[in-house]
């Protein structure tokens, strides 16, 4: 097994965490994973805006989880929340997705953030992709603007351990198939 199969296994979706900072250069070593995603016409539709501080930290869950969010509270107890905003379309990537029925910048978007997760799995930190939040109040908490606004929200922090381990993938065989050989839709 390659080491970059042994890092992808090892990636899964932490919801509780150390009571314990998360070193300031271990987020920009993630950030900068990110910076280096490909993108659609090299167009980086990307922002990050990383909350450490526990005040900053504990108003963005405030405003993110509560209500019918409150599902993804947990989060507010990570030691980071790394807010992922994307920028609207440029005109090439624009009138590619309205043919091709894509939203480039949100394809974008989760590649760089894949590159920021496995990072961080590389560094020992855990994360959490979360989409469930109140996307309107956090763009209001940020000062957003009207091409930018925020997409995914990111905990981050060291795992407190005892993890559920990953659900089971489904084989090789049953989502890839070479050439015209067919393979399972299940």
């Amino acid at each position: 097994m390659s080491p970059f199969i042994k890092l992808a296994a090892q990636r899964r979706s932490v919801r509780r965490y150390q009571d314990r900072a998360v070193e300031r250069q271990k987020i920009v070593s993630c950030l900068e994973a990110a910076r280096l995603a490909p993108s659609a016409c090299n167009g980086q539709p990307w922002r990050f805006r990383v909350f450490a501080e526990e005040f900053t930290r504990r108003e963005l869950g405030r405003i993110a989880f509560s209500g019918i969010y409150r599902s993804n509270g947990f989060a507010a107890r990570a030691p980071v929340l790394v807010v992922a905003l994307v920028k609207a379309a440029g005109l090439l990537p624009r009138i590619a997705g309205k043919l091709q029925d894509k939203h480039y910048p949100l394809i974008d978007l989760g590649i760089a953030c894949e590159h920021f997760v496995l990072q961080a799995v590389e560094l020992g930190l855990g994360t959490c992709w979360l989409g469930w939040f109140n996307q309107r109040g956090v763009a209001r908490l940020l000062g957003c603007s009207r091409g930018l606004r925020p997409a995914i929200i990111l905990s981050l922090g060291y795992p407190a351990g005892n993890e559920a381990p990953s659900p089971p993938r489904l084989a090789l065989e049953e989502i890839a198939g070479f050439d015209s050989a067919p393979y399972s839709s299940r």
